[in-house]
C-alpha cells in the first residue's frame, strides 16, 4: 500500500516532501515509525493533485479532519486519512501545508534530500528542518532530535566547520549523546556556545577524558538540558493554541469531515 500510494503521488505529479517519523527513520535517528507524514505545497493546484493521488488509493478520512482546503493548509491544519482501511496494508496517512518552525515550501524543498527507499525514491525534508520541525511537545522526540543532530555530520552539506559544531551543540538534548557527540567529534570542545553554562563545559571536557563523571556535574547538566527542552515544549504548545482552539470550533459546528468519509 505504502509503495503504490507514493507511486500514485508521483504519478499526480504532487509537490510533497516526507517529513516527521519516517524521515527521521531514513536518516538513520529512530528503528520505527507507524505513520506517513508529508508536508505538500499549498497551492490549490497541488492540493488538486493530492485529492487525485489520494482517490486513486481509495483513502478515507480520519479523525478530527477539517476539508482539505487551500485556507484550511494555510492555517497550518493536519489532514488525517486511512488507506487500504481494514486491510493487512492498512496505513495512516498526516498532511500538512504549513508545518511550525520552518520556511516556506519552496525554500525548504531546495535543501530535501531525495532518498531511495522500499517504496521508491522520494524526496526528505532536510536534516536540519526535520530537526526543527521535532521539537515538538514530545519528550521522546528530543532524544531523536539529538541523535540527528550527531548525523549532520555525516551529510553531504556538512563541512566541518564552526558553525555546524555550534548548531549541533544547540540541538544536543540529552546527556548520552552529548558525551557521544565529544567522543565522535572532539574538535566539538573547540566550539562551545558562549553562553552555555560551566556545568556543561566541564562536563564536555570530562567526556572528553573518558574519565567517571561526578555528580557535582552530571546532575545540573542534565537540569540545564532538561529546562532548554520546556522552553521548547513549552513554545509548541502556543503554537497549537489556536489552530487547536479553530478545530474545536469546527467540530462544534459540524464542519469537520466524518470519519470513514471517502476523500
Amino acid at each position: 500500500m505504502i509503495a503504490s500510494f507514493f507511486q500514485s503521488l508521483e504519478d499526480y505529479g504532487v509537490e510533497y516532501l516526507l517529513i516527521s517519523g519516517q524521515a527521521t527513520v531514513l536518516y538513520g535517528a529512530a528503528t520505527f515509525s507507524e505513520d506517513i507524514d508529508l508536508w505538500v505545497n499549498l497551492t490549490s493546484e497541488n492540493r488538486d493533485r493530492l485529492l487525485g493521488a489520494l482517490r486513486a488509493c481509495s483513502a478515507c478520512h480520519y479523525k478530527l479532519t477539517p476539508p482539505l482546503t487551500v485556507e484550511h493548509l494555510q492555517r497550518g491544519h493536519g489532514f488525517h486519512y486511512w488507506l487500504g482501511r481494514d486491510t493487512a496494508d492498512e496505513m495512516f496517512l498526516d498532511v500538512m501545508g504549513t508545518p511550525p518552525r520552518v520556511r516556506g515550501f519552496q525554500d525548504t524543498q531546495q535543501s530535501a534530500r531525495w532518498m531511495d527507499t522500499g517504496w521508491g525514491r522520494l524526496p526528505v525534508v532536510g536534516l536540519r528542518d526535520l530537526v526543527e520541525l521535532k521539537k515538538t511537545q514530545r519528550l521522546e522526540d528530543y532524544a531523536i532530535i539529538s541523535r540527528l543532530a550527531l548525523l549532520w555530520f555525516a551529510q553531504p552539506e556538512c563541512r566541518q566547520q564552526p558553525e555546524d559544531f555550534l548548531w549541533a551543540w544547540e540541538n544536543v538534548f540529552t546527556l548520552s549523546e552529548l558525551k557521544s557527540f565529544i567522543e565522535q567529534r572532539p574538535a566539538a570542545l573547540g566550539h562551545v556556545p558562549s553562553h552555555f553554562p560551566s556545568t556543561v563545559r566541564e562536563f564536555a571536557q570530562q567526556a572528553a577524558a573518558d574519565v567517571e563523571m561526578p555528580d557535582r556535574l552530571e546532575e545540573p547538566a542534565s537540569r540545564w538540558l532538561q529546562s532548554r527542552m520546556a522552553r521548547l515544549q513549552k513554545a509548541d504548545r502556543g503554537y497549537w493554541r489556536s489552530i487547536i482552539a479553530e478545530l474545536k470550533r469546527f467540530r462544534s459546528q459540524g464542519l469537520l469531515v466524518p470519519e470513514g468519509q471517502p476523500v
